[in-house]
């Protein structure tokens, strides 16, 4: 039942709706708490997810359920101009649960979706903190295309970002770090690219 709501809210109020109503977010905030309490994600469990509902579930609040629909209002018809309006929402999400192999493959195919338009500091955030609690995760990362996706992430948005600002560097240096260590080799050419070169040498 709340999978159905939240794909109703987040197609008819968001994706198709010409302005989105005020109560539809705070609507799906509450959809996104459910989600996250949900036992897929508790510390018995390694964020694995079976249940196709709470996969629908995942797909409607990160907004990756529908793909090439040009009568839509935004989103789905490829323009994410307005994608800052759901960054709390996406946040939310990725801060609490962002760690389960499941949650990060639906999140990065939103970031592939926006391309350019994905706000580079949110991005920051979000991954940061999912990849400080990989341990939760309990190696259901592994052998995955995660890290690999992540790192082509970072560089789009480095590139179109260049030149960084030093917390910006920094931050996704961090992650760049990490996903080394999560034996990604691409990460580690990034690194000596040239959005990453100087900041490196003066920290």
């Amino acid at each position: 039942m709340l999978s159905r709501i939240a794909q109703s809210l987040t197609i008819r109020h968001v994706i198709d709706a010409a302005c989105i109503p005020p109560s539809t977010l705070p609507l799906l905030e509450l959809c996104a708490e459910r989600l996250i309490n949900d036992r897929a994600f508790s510390k018995r469990n390694d964020g694995s997810v079976h249940d196709n509902a709470l996969s629908r579930l995942i797909s409607a609040l990160l907004f990756v359920e529908i793909e090439d629909a040009p009568g839509a209002s935004r989103f789905a018809n490829g323009d994410w101009s307005q994608i800052a309006v759901i960054m709390p929402l996406v946040s939310s999400i990725m801060t609490s649960i962002g760690w389960s192999s499941y949650v990060m493959g639906k999140f990065l195919t939103l970031c592939e979706r926006a391309a350019d338009a994905y706000p580079l500091d949110a991005f920051i955030k979000q991954v940061s903190t999912a990849l400080k609690s990989l341990e939760l995760a309990q190696g259901s990362w592994a052998g995955t295309a995660l890290p690999a996706r992540i790192a082509g992430v970072v560089q789009r948005l480095a590139d179109k970002h260049f030149p960084l600002d030093q917390d910006q560097s920094l931050g996704l240096l961090s992650i760049l770090d990490t996903l080394i260590d999560l034996g990604d080799r691409r990460s580690s050419a990034l690194e000596q690219s040239e959005a990453f070169r100087e900041v490196r040498k003066s920290c």
